[in-house]
């Protein structure tokens, strides 16, 4: 057995492959309300409801975009660490990007396995000095750690990248003001935010894949 990274694109119709995006103009923009945000549906949780929950409950939204792949053609064995580079901007100074990786069975259900956000302003890290607020629509690169896992995406699933801007009550909200968390003297505004994914700026998840030479 060994183990190699395989990267999983997201492209234009919310589709996922293994191929890089060859399009100049792909991108998928929302708005995020932080008055209207996406519910917690289960995940990795202590005191909600938790576990791998149907994440069809959230519904059809503008502000949740499911990306998947085509049915497998044979079971895709992943263990290790998974990490996400997401491509994407804001048209304030701050905001949240939210990523879930998703099972998702034949029959439809949406299988949660993990997730986890980013604040764009600590995009560098959180050590003193790494702060740094966004340029409005300016693209940026996000290197979300999703942690590691071991699972088998059977033949048959696909496998889903859900991208969002918030998750409550599990991760607090981003007022998309810049203000500092815990201060909330300006009122929160609704941010235009863009996830890219095209040759320029290629958004992708690295699974950890084991396979038999």
């Amino acid at each position: 057995m060994c183990s190699s990274d395989l990267k999983f694109y997201l492209h234009e119709g919310f589709a996922v492959s293994t191929s890089k995006p060859t399009s100049l103009k792909g991108k998928s923009s929302y708005d995020h309300d932080p008055e209207n945000t996406i519910p917690t549906v289960g995940g990795a949780n202590l005191r909600i409801e938790k576990g791998p929950m149907d994440q069809r409950y959230i519904g059809n939204r503008d502000d949740y975009l499911r990306f998947e792949t085509k049915p497998l053609a044979e079971d895709l064995i992943v263990t290790g660490k998974i990490d996400m580079e997401l491509y994407a901007a804001t048209d304030g100074l701050d905001t949240d990007f939210m990523v879930k990786l998703v099972d998702i069975y034949p029959d439809g259900y949406e299988a949660i396995i993990m997730d986890n956000p980013i604040r764009a302003r600590f995009r560098h890290g959180r050590e003193p000095g790494d702060e740094k607020m966004m340029t409005p629509n300016k693209p940026e690169r996000m290197n979300i750690d999703l942690w590691s896992t071991a699972i088998v995406f059977e033949k048959g699933h696909r496998i889903g990248i859900h991208v969002s801007s918030s998750n409550f009550p599990r991760f607090e909200v981003n007022t998309n003001t810049g203000e500092t968390a815990g201060e909330n003297t300006i009122p929160p505004r609704v941010a235009r935010n863009t996830i890219y994914h095209n040759s320029l700026y290629p958004s992708a998840l690295t699974l950890p894949v084991i396979s038999a030479e």
